[in-house]
């Protein structure tokens, strides 16, 4: 070999380790997001759980809150929402939309998960 091919060998295994790198490096970041994101999404299901759990229709209220969770070691700050659609004497409809919201420090998509409880 002479020492021509030994440099544009050098040169070609170089550029496939660093784009190999880079990949790893992105793929890395990626799988970090999905923990998060799965992680928010078991958070706001279980706050879901405890909204469909509650004994009576006003015990709903009390759920609203603005709260930072401890989950997998990692903070999270939740959010619940209780918004109540109609329940007037004229309306003929009567429900309560909760909306919780789950971030995390480094996470790039929120997590948001709505249900309606009807009035009972």
């Amino acid at each position: 070999m002479t020492l021509v091919e030994i440099i544009v060998a050098m040169v070609l295994l170089t550029g496939v380790v660093l784009v190999l790198g880079g990949f790893t490096a992105k793929f890395s970041q990626a799988n970090s997001q999905v923990h998060l994101v799965i992680s928010a999404n078991e958070i706001a299901a279980q706050r879901l759980d405890e909204v469909r759990q509650q004994p009576t229709y006003g015990a709903v209220d009390l759920l609203k809150d603005s709260s930072t969770i401890n989950y997998d070691f990692q903070n999270y700050a939740r959010q619940t929402v209780v918004k109540r659609i109609g329940g007037g004497t004229t309306d003929s409809v009567d429900y309560k939309l909760v909306t919780v919201t789950v971030k995390a420090p480094g996470m790039k998509k929120i997590v948001s998960k709505s249900t309606a409880v009807a009035a009972f």
